[in-house]
């Protein structure tokens, strides 16, 4: 980066999301570098003395000896984009004035899906985009967003975790067409190592940035590469995409499947890859290849 100036040395950070893939990664790395540490909850305020960190809630924010006596000017937004302008009032009461925020490249591939239900979802990300952009461009603030692909590393993703367990179950994995879509899987902890590299420098203004994995291949090759880091053999059974979108109807009677959708049977031969050459130059992003 550069025209760079460093964070104040009040090295307070809130995190929301503290509990995703990325927000697992993140707390000890920001514990290690010596960052005081609040992560939101809806749950009881504590302090966890294992991770040194401080859980407040929404009513925290309320409380006037609490409110008053803290000043947070860092925020990192691990949950979805849309939510944050739900939480504008913390934000202000806290004087947040540097935001790293998560968005997702499914913005640019699931605004033009048959889908309404993902065709709304792209939407919810333009709002949350179009908010922080709003918010933090102005007054000498800064915003830096993110659009990864697909995240996978840690327990709470629903791509990688999802295709692992079927093929942990079935032994074997069925393909639509040849598989031939190229993917760009990023892993949670270098998402988590850039956040922290972006807290050592601020520039005002709000930036964006495509953020994909370090190694792009095929959607059968990832198949093939979870099935080995399982210890299976890959099988795998190729079927016409209009007889894979019948089967995933059946399977979204399954218990926890009712979110697999026949526009995930027509990616498999679709790429989604993303030209993350800005964030390479500008952030020093180099992610590692695709390890499940």
């Amino acid at each position: 980066m550069h025209d760079t100036e460093v964070v104040s040395s009040i090295r307070k950070v809130l995190v929301f999301g503290a509990h995703s893939d990325v927000g697992s990664c993140l707390l000890p790395r920001l514990a290690d570098a010596g960052w005081s540490i609040y992560g939101f909850t809806r749950n009881q305020r504590r302090t966890d003395e294992d991770t040194g960190v401080t859980w407040v809630t929404p009513a925290d924010f309320q409380e006037t000896a609490f409110a008053n006596g803290i000043e947070i000017p860092i925020v990192i937004s691990l949950m979805p984009i849309w939510a944050l302008p739900d939480y504008q009032q913390i934000l202000d009461s806290i004087q947040a004035n540097t935001l790293i925020a998560f968005s997702s490249s499914s913005i640019i591939n699931k605004a033009t899906s048959t889908s309404k239900n993902e065709r709304r979802i792209a939407s919810l990300l333009q709002r949350g985009e179009a908010w922080a952009n709003d918010e933090f461009a102005r007054d000498n603030r800064s915003a830096l967003i993110f659009r990864p692909t697909m995240i996978y590393g840690g327990t709470h993703n629903r791509n990688v975790n999802r295709l692992a367990r079927l093929i942990g179950v079935f032994r074997f994995f069925l393909l639509a067409g040849d598989g031939a879509g190229r993917r760009q899987p990023v892993h949670a902890e270098d998402l988590a190592q850039l956040c922290l590299r972006c807290l050592q420098n601020r520039q005002p203004g709000a930036r964006t940035y495509l953020l994909a994995g370090g190694e792009t291949l095929r959607y059968r090759e990832m198949i093939e590469r979870i099935f080995s880091s399982s210890g299976l053999t890959p099988r795998i059974l190729t079927l016409p995409t209009f007889l894979m979108r019948g089967i995933v109807r059946i399977l979204r009677w399954l218990p926890n499947q009712n979110d697999v959708t026949p526009e995930m049977v027509e990616r498999m031969e679709q790429d989604l890859c993303y030209d993350d050459r800005e964030a390479i130059n500008e952030l020093g992003w180099h992610p590692r290849g695709f390890q499940p």
